[in-house]
């Protein structure tokens, strides 16, 4: 009997000290604003302290065997007193009690106050007060201002500490009126670690081993617009947040998909060309932390097929008395321009049409290799019958009157110059016009496609940044190519 006895005593006594009773005092009073706050307090002040202390409660009740009260539970209808609010405290039979405010004043950092008027025990205030500062200053990365006794120092606090039963402190948190506090005053992930900072340091002063599950940590989120065949999407991506049970994504400001497990979220309800905005939340029973690197935004994709098969066709002909190579292709689904590479080298880019002939450097009984490709934005294909060759014919010497004609109607002065020169089409009557200009070895140097504008007036060119010697620059116009030598001194 003595035995049972025993055992329900220690049973009790065991249950009696982890049934703590936490009074958390969100200071301030109620009222959003400062017209309709009775302590002429900010927003931030008032909206903070609750925050915080409503954190602080969460944590208690999802980690431990505690009991947690709010002095207020909301930022509007009402006023208490600091008396008040000591009052409620001792009708609870606080066993701690941490009243949370917001400083103001001009200065920085955090600072925690203790009350030693008409207490015959001081040592318990003044040890919950001091784990109170160090794990604030510790998680909410606060500058250390002070922890001292408000008895007979500034005295503003005497009524919810001189008058509370419980061991008790208050924390000014940061300072409203300075804008780096602020900042953090205002972040909901800061909040988090200050209510973890008052949970840590209530389960250390109680000696109490009651584990808590942290807020989640700080993550970061990548964005990337990609096609899915032609459908247009945007990838999420974030780095794992510690502590995480799940993520929110929210899209343009306004909650999109909620409790993914994972760390990615593709978006595929969306419109080729416009721009959204992203953000996600990491989530807990304990809190919430936004990705460190904000909010994203990013252009969709306008996303089309990648080019279909074509064929390429080499014909060897004349361009009045020069050799040609005349290259026509079918036309590829979905292309919206195509290359033509002349033995392995890209040598007309951007073409929009199905033919090019080529005279340029053509000699009468060399054979030479030519392969086309299609392109898009989102790819491209070759041509589906390989690469072709096809051996330059030799063209007798009258010359066509039309060549002739065109021949003349495009100028190139000043003729030797400095790199600076002029291109003059006179009188062309092609759809479209572009130009390349290759060095003595071949190797292109600069190429340009003509909009309607520049193919009726003169071209300013300017290969200046290039060495002294002897240039070629193939014109062409419409299907036909036109070669011209420029001499650079």
């Amino acid at each position: 009997m003595k035995k049972i006895t025993l055992i329900i005593g220690l049973l009790l006594l065991s249950l009696g000290i982890n049934a703590q009773i936490i009074v958390l005092d969100p200071g301030h009073g109620y009222g959003a604003s400062t017209s309709n706050n009775p302590d002429g307090r900010t927003a931030t002040e008032i909206e903070t302290s609750l925050a915080v202390g409503q954190k602080t409660k969460t944590l208690i009740s999802n980690s431990c065997n505690w009991t947690a009260h709010l002095t207020r539970t909301t930022n509007v209808n009402g006023w208490i007193s600091v008396n008040q609010r000591a009052l409620m405290s001792n009708n609870w039979n606080a066993d701690r009690f941490i009243s949370i405010h917001c400083n103001a004043g001009g200065g920085t950092g955090t600072e925690t106050f203790y009350c030693t008027a008409d207490d015959t025990n001081t040592a318990p205030d003044i040890a919950f007060a001091k784990k109170i500062q160090a794990d604030m200053v510790t998680h909410g990365s606060w500058n250390n201002r002070r922890c001292v006794d408000d008895f007979g120092y500034l005295g503003y606090h005497l009524g919810v500490l001189r008058y509370s039963s419980a061991t008790a402190c208050l924390n000014e948190i940061g300072f409203v009126d300075t804008t780096a506090d602020a900042a953090k005053l205002n972040s909901d992930s800061w909040r988090n670690n200050f209510a973890l900072a008052y949970f840590n340091a209530l389960k250390s002063n109680l000696q109490m081993t009651c584990a808590g599950t942290a807020v989640p940590g700080n993550f970061s989120l990548t964005l990337t617009p990609e096609c899915s065949g032609t459908s247009t999407q945007n990838r999420l991506n974030w780095t794992a947040a510690t502590n995480a049970t799940g993520y929110d994504v929210y899209r343009n400001g306004a909650l999109y998909a909620s409790n993914i497990a994972g760390t990615q979220y593709t978006n595929t309800l969306v419109t080729g060309g416009t721009t959204y905005t992203y953000h996600v939340i990491a989530k807990n029973s304990t809190g919430t932390k936004t990705n460190s690197n904000g909010t994203l935004s990013a252009k969709t994709l306008v996303c089309n097929a990648a080019p279909g098969s074509f064929t390429a066709t080499l014909t060897a002909t004349c361009s009045g008395t020069q050799s040609a190579i005349n290259v026509t292709w079918t036309t590829s689904s979905n292309a919206t321009s195509y290359d033509i590479y002349r033995n392995g080298n890209l040598y007309a880019p951007d073409l929009t049409g199905n033919s090019f002939l080529n005279t340029y450097l053509i000699t009468a009984g060399t054979s030479y290799t030519y392969s086309v490709r299609a392109k898009n934005a989102n790819g491209t294909a070759n041509n589906s019958n390989g690469t072709l060759s096809k051996t330059a014919i030799s063209c007798s010497s009258a010359k066509m009157a039309n060549d002739t004609d065109s021949l003349a109607e495009i100028k190139l002065y000043p003729n030797p110059n400095d790199g600076k020169f002029t291109l003059s089409m006179n009188k062309q009557m092609a759809s479209k016009a572009s130009y390349v200009i290759y060095d003595v070895t071949g190797k292109l140097i600069q190429s340009k496609q003509l909009d309607d504008k520049e193919m009726h007036s003169d071209i300013e060119i300017d290969i200046s940044n290039f060495p002294s010697g002897i240039y070629m620059v193939n014109i062409t116009l419409g299907n036909q190519e036109f070669s011209k030598k420029i001499i650079k001194n």
